[in-house]
């Protein structure tokens, strides 16, 4: 394409614009009318019940729900999908961000609207989502690994990522008891199961623990307590706070370590409270105290009130290839995907003529 261009209109940064601007305006242009034939699926696409729904393309809202989670990176809450990402700022320029991390890990979860509860399977969904969390660090002059909290510092090391210029970090997450709207295929289970993740090792989806060619020295004991002497923890150093973290996260690559800015040891986490439980919600009695009554996240719910391996599961179809989790309902996910695809379409329409009226103009200058 070039080449013939050069034959009619001079080569230089107008007409590489002209193109780029051509390229780019097609491309908002035909994704706008994607997104409006979305939008027209949707609408003609009524919300069913779970009790009532057929095999195909349909749309649920409920509450989320299962026996199992998993904890966000950064928050810690407790989740069934996380969406964590990580900016750092371009050198020379602060206007820019450039993405150093994405990660993204979920189990199965069920949705709940009263009359049954279905079984989701996110893999491949559009995700739009509550953001949870929105940081950024090393805003002020003197920028230093200090000023990164442990649990970023272990994220970012476990994409071995030493932070050097300013932050930004993002995560968004579907937890217990949210209100979803989910639109996707229902199809029989092709083995989708409910079970918890094995823990992470030194990357999101490393399940199998590392072997070890020779044997590690004596741990180093670092005493976590949160009893009657919580100034403990405040006196540690911050290595020895990562060091910590990276040691409760299962990572044992030394690599990792000397991305977190921390010498390789082997540390062993003391502490008084046990670990959570895998299961998402605990057996409780009333007279505990609990905010819910005992209840936590609203209600009781068990391993046994849940079909771990249901015959049918909503998710990425082959044939209706449309699958979407969203916390907004049904209007409002329709409404901007409406707003969304004019915008595309109109806007993507406008840089592409200009870029052509730039090609046209150049033209006509180069006959002269």
């Amino acid at each position: 394409m070039t080449a013939c261009l050069s034959l009619f209109i001079p080569i230089n940064q107008l007409t590489v614009l002209s193109c780029v601007a051509i390229a780019g305006g097609l491309y908002f242009f035909f994704t706008g009318f994607r997104l409006l034939a979305r939008k027209r699926l949707l609408l003609s696409t009524p919300t069913s019940k779970i009790r009532s729904a057929a095999l195909g393309l349909v749309e649920v809202n409920g509450v989320v729900t299962g026996p199992y989670t998993i904890p966000a990176p950064i928050t810690g809450a407790p989740c069934f999908l996380y969406h964590t990402t990580a900016w750092q700022q371009r050198e020379n320029k602060k206007s820019e961000w450039e993405k150093i991390a994405d990660e993204t890990l979920h189990l199965p979860f069920f949705i709940d609207d009263s009359t049954g509860q279905l079984l989701i399977e996110p893999l491949g969904a559009d995700l739009d989502l509550r953001r949870d969390f929105r940081e950024e660090y090393g805003a002020s002059f003197f920028f230093s690994q200090d000023d990164v909290p442990p649990r970023v510092s272990v994220f970012l090391s476990r994409h071995g990522i030493v932070p050097a210029r300013r932050l930004r970090i993002e995560e968004w997450s579907i937890k217990p008891e949210d209100a979803m709207f989910i639109a996707g295929s229902l199809t029989e289970n092709p083995g989708v199961q409910v079970r918890p993740l094995a823990p992470l090792g030194d990357s999101p989806r490393d399940l199998a623990p590392p072997t070890l060619a020779e044997p590690l020295p004596a741990p180093q004991v670092i005493k976590l307590s949160s009893g009657a002497a919580p100034s403990s923890a405040q006196e540690m150093s911050q290595q020895a706070k990562i060091a910590a973290a990276l040691t409760r996260a299962g990572i044992t690559k030394p690599e990792a370590w000397s991305a977190a800015g921390v010498p390789y040891q082997t540390v062993a986490v003391e502490e008084n409270v046990p670990p959570a439980p895998v299961s998402a919600y605990a057996k409780a009695r009333p007279d505990e105290g609990h905010p819910n009554g005992g209840r936590p996240n609203g209600g009781q719910a068990k391993l046994s009130n849940f079909n771990l391996t249901p015959p049918v599961v909503l998710m990425k179809g082959a044939n209706h290839p449309t699958f979407v989790i969203s916390f907004r309902s049904q209007k409002e996910f329709v409404s901007t995907l409406a707003w969304k695809s004019a915008a595309m379409i109109w806007g993507g329409a406008a840089i592409a003529l200009l870029g052509l009226y730039t090609l046209w103009a150049q033209l006509e200058m180069s006959r002269w």
